[in-house]
């Protein structure tokens, strides 16, 4: 196989596995509503540093040896289940916050139905000037923090055994005799995060069109919903996995 084939022939692979939605596309999207743009490239980025690292791994053989020693790679598998579903309960919890958004709702209603004041405060160009936390229906989303972002996504997919499986099996077929394990290896997952962060930068743009509906607070608290449900469903089916291997 010459590098070329090697080439084209994992990236075909890489854009399909990228684009089927997963636990990366519920981490992105409620990284979006949850800290606007910079906390979803957070995410990308920690995505994409974790794909790197499964790269070189499989290709210098690190990651056969951990499939080999079944332990190990258990151990992975559950402390990857485990991180899923403290993120999807931990996302779910904010669904306590319903019945809050409901009575704001309410509130704002009200304040709407009374009279309009009779003088208002000029704003900046001679306008008026209308309070931000007067504007009804809408919130903004919280200070972004890089490091925890990035940190979400790179552990979400350094421990996910999936990932781990679909770089055992996929690069090694890929390598080329001429050209270094580690820099065939480094090349591959390089495509791979390439096409993951131009995938979710097209998956975040589409989703800027509709922020202003999704950074309503119950629209904010049902991605909670759905990415904590999601992440939840992948990190049990994860340890019933591992459990049916140990037992």
């Amino acid at each position: 196989m010459t590098l070329t084939q090697a080439l084209l022939g994992f990236t075909s692979i890489a854009f399909l596995i990228t684009i089927i939605p997963a636990t990366d596309t519920a981490l992105v999207l409620r990284s979006l509503v949850a800290g606007g743009h910079r906390s979803a490239y957070a995410c990308v980025f920690g995505i994409t540093a974790g794909l790197l690292i499964w790269g070189v791994t499989a290709a210098t053989g690190l990651a056969v040896l951990m499939a080999a020693a079944p332990l190990v790679f258990d151990l992975i598998t559950v402390a990857g289940g485990l991180y899923l579903i403290y993120l999807g309960i931990k996302f779910m919890l904010n669904l306590r916050h319903w019945g809050q958004v409901t009575t704001l709702k309410t509130e704002q209603a009200a304040l709407a139905s009374l009279p309009a004041p009779a003088a208002s405060l000029p704003g900046p160009g001679g306008g008026v000037s209308t309070p931000a936390s007067a504007k009804p229906g809408a919130t903004t989303p919280a200070p972004a923090n890089f490091r925890k972002d990035f940190l979400a996504g790179f552990i979400a997919n350094i421990l996910n055994p999936k990932i781990a499986v679909f770089y055992i099996a996929s690069v090694p077929p890929f390598m080329v005799a001429s050209v270094q394990p580690f820099l065939m290896g480094t090349l591959l997952a390089a495509i791979h995060g390439g096409i993951n962060v131009l995938w979710f930068t097209l998956i975040i743009s589409l989703a800027a069109l509709a922020m202003r509906w999704l950074l309503h607070p119950r629209a904010t608290l049902v991605i909670d919903g759905i990415a904590g449900s999601v992440l939840l469903v992948f990190g049990v089916l994860i340890l019933v996995e591992a459990a049916h291997r140990l037992l």
